[in-house]
Parts: C-alpha cells; structure tokens; sequence
C-alpha cells in the first residue's frame, strides 16, 4: 500500500504547489487525509469615478419673459467649472463637488446698465443620487443635495456708487442627469439642477440690509440685501473611474 501511496504523493504534491498560495500543506504520506484546495476571494474596493465639470446658472426674474414667451431665468448669469467625486454606497452615490462661479452674461444677452453687478462664488456641495436608468452605455440618475457658497459681490449703481458685500450662504438641489460611457472607465455627461440659494437685490429692488435705499452715500461699502430664491443650472462633464 505504501509503495503505491508514495509515487501518487510525489506527483500530486509538486502539481498541487504550483497552482498558487491557495494551497493547503499536505500531511506526511499515509498519516492523514490527502491535501485539500482552499480558495480565497480578495474583495475589490469600492471605485471612485472623479470628474470635471464646466456649466452656468441664472435666477428666475419675477415678471419678465424671455424671447419664448417664457419666464426668463438670466438674473445675474453666473458660469464656471468646478471638480467633483463620486463613490457607490450600497444602491445609491454620494457625490462631493468643488465649483468657481463668476458674473458672465454669456450666452445670453448683456444685462442692462443699471443692473450691472460683479459677482465671483465658489460653491461646496455634497450629494445623494440614485440611478433610474442603467445599460450598458447609458445612465440616467436623479440627486438631492446641499451645500455652501462663498460669495463676494461688487455693484455699479447708475450714478457711479460701487455697492460691495460678502457672504457665506447655505443652498440645496434637486436635480436630474445622464451620460454616455465611451469606454469601460469614461463616460460624458450633462446634469439640470434647481437651487435654492442666496440672491442679492439690484437694480430698482436694491437696498441695504435693514431697509435703507441705495444712495450715494450709503452705496460705497453697504451691507447688501439678500435673499432665497430659485436658480436654474446646466452642467456638462467627462468623469473617469478609477
């Protein structure tokens, strides 16, 4: 018996070796059972996809109505890009985003003289998503989300006065997106958000905080009016996962 044992074990050992670490060590030829295989799963970390982004936002204007018959929404048009991560948690992603906004009336038509205003924010949001769509090249999400912004303010009056304010301010969102994978790890997008955020008066409306009117010799260095109201915002983005 040991001398067949003995020839199956100088074979078995060496191949059963060289399948890899997941190996368990044989006992001594004939004193115990023959040599077991145990495999071992390495969890994969959860992937984080980083992206870039570029878009613009504009406040809705109360009585006015754009070419289309609409209501406009080009109060103090804002563009900018910004930077931002994305981690799954369970069926669900959270999001962490970094944006610079600055005062730009482009694509739409200039403002007028009177409701000139200068205007750079930088904007801190986190956010929950969840996806509604997914294949294989397409998805399409939903997200809620919160945030801060930083904001510095400079206003032209009509007779040369130069308002200035600066504030921190909370804002939330809703919104909707989708994109394109181009690849295994790359994929354009493009999101539509509705926030709620800071909106400083000008123009006809604009005061100081407390109530007292923009004059010549209170507009050099006023603590500006602000508040809530609704903005809309376009994004575009390329993200890669890492």
């Amino acid at each position: 018996m040991r001398r067949t044992v003995l020839p199956a074990s100088l074979v078995l050992v060496p191949l059963l070796a060289a399948a890899g670490p997941t190996v368990a060590a044989a006992d001594a030829p004939g004193d115990g059972p023959a040599p077991t295989v145990t495999a071992t799963a390495t969890a994969s970390p959860t992937p984080i996809t980083v992206g870039a982004r570029v878009g613009g936002y504009g406040f809705r204007r109360p009585g006015a109505v754009g070419d289309h018959g609409h209501v406009a929404w080009d109060d103090c048009r804002m563009n900018g890009v910004g930077v931002f991560a994305r981690r799954p948690v369970g069926r669900l992603f959270a999001e962490a985003g970094a944006d610079l906004y600055f005062a730009e009336s482009f694509p739409m038509p200039p403002p007028d003289a009177e409701d000139e205003m200068d205007r750079m924010s930088g904007l801190v949001t986190v956010a929950i998503g969840a996806d509604l769509v997914r294949t294989r090249r397409v998805v399409g999400y939903v997200q809620l989300g919160t945030g801060v912004e930083l904001t510095r303010v400079a206003m032209t009056m009509t007779d040369g006065t130069v308002a200035r304010d600066q504030r921190v301010l909370p804002l939330g969102f809703v919104g909707v997106g989708g994109e394109v994978r181009l690849g295994a790890r790359t994929a354009l997008g493009a999101s539509l958000r509705t926030h709620v955020m800071g909106h400083f008066d000008h123009g006809a409306d604009a005061h100081l905080h407390g109530g007292a009117a923009l004059t010549a010799d209170t507009a050099a260095d006023g603590d500006l009016a602000v508040s809530p109201e609704i903005a809309a915002q376009g994004q575009f983005y390329v993200s890669y996962r890492l």
